[in-house]
């Protein structure tokens, strides 16, 4: 592989791993990445490829390059799911999944899934608005479930993370959300990204457990 097509490659890379585009956000068109790559259309599918076996993005044959690793199940299902689930079970679910995800990822995660949970992280609690706070905060939990490596964990996941997009979500979220809230989200996370760093597994899945427990006590506060 030529020094361009390897400068290249790392560039997407980057944007990849550091949130330029969001997890199954679709990429701009093969012709507006050869302009703005300065690369040949032959160039960048094999570069797409290499992007693709990595499972950094996947492809639809029609539809483009969407962030992120292939969904397992379709998105249909995952949207009648939402219309007849509520937060409450959103929260149990995740109770059920994210700490062993949390632990799976201390074990697995590599440098620079580490370090793009990290970005997560500061990122969300740099956040000026709600929006953009839920934004990396569901990224954050989605590069945890990406680093597991095992796609049908992170195609369940996919699913909640768009559950947390729905109505009632935002609504609660805005009813329960303050300062002290942030600030103690803030150091919950710190906690978790340091559990994966040092690739402890028991204490990732202690602290993810005790984050999301603070979270669906906050929850249960609205009803």
């Amino acid at each position: 592989m030529q020094n361009k097509t390897i400068a290249i490659l790392n560039t997407l890379r980057e944007r990849l791993a550091g949130g330029h585009y969001q997890l199954g956000e679709r990429l701009p068109s093969e012709r507006s990445l050869c302009s703005d790559l300065g690369v040949s259309r032959s160039g960048l599918r094999k570069i797409l490829s290499h992007l693709e076996a990595e499972d950094l993005i996947w492809r639809h044959v029609g539809k483009g390059t969407f962030a992120g690793p292939r969904p397992a199940l379709g998105s249909e299902s995952f949207r009648i799911v939402t219309s007849q689930t509520n937060p409450m079970e959103i929260m149990e679910a995740r109770l059920m999944l994210e700490p062993q995800i949390a632990g799976a990822a201390a074990q697995r995660a590599s440098f620079q899934e580490i370090e793009r949970l990290a970005l997560c992280a500061k990122r969300n609690h740099e956040a000026k608005d709600l929006e953009t706070n839920e934004k990396w905060d569901v990224l954050f939990h989605e590069t945890l479930a990406i680093a597991t490596g095992n796609s049908l964990l992170i195609a369940l996941y996919s699913g909640i993370s768009n559950m947390r997009l729905s109505d009632e979500w935002c609504l609660r979220k805005q009813q329960w959300i303050t300062t002290e809230n942030w600030e103690s989200f803030k150091r919950q996370h710190a906690a978790i990204v340091q559990a994966v760093r040092e690739r402890d597994e028991k204490l990732a899945e202690r602290t993810m457990r005790d984050h999301l427990l603070s979270v669906w006590g906050h929850i249960q506060s609205t009803y």
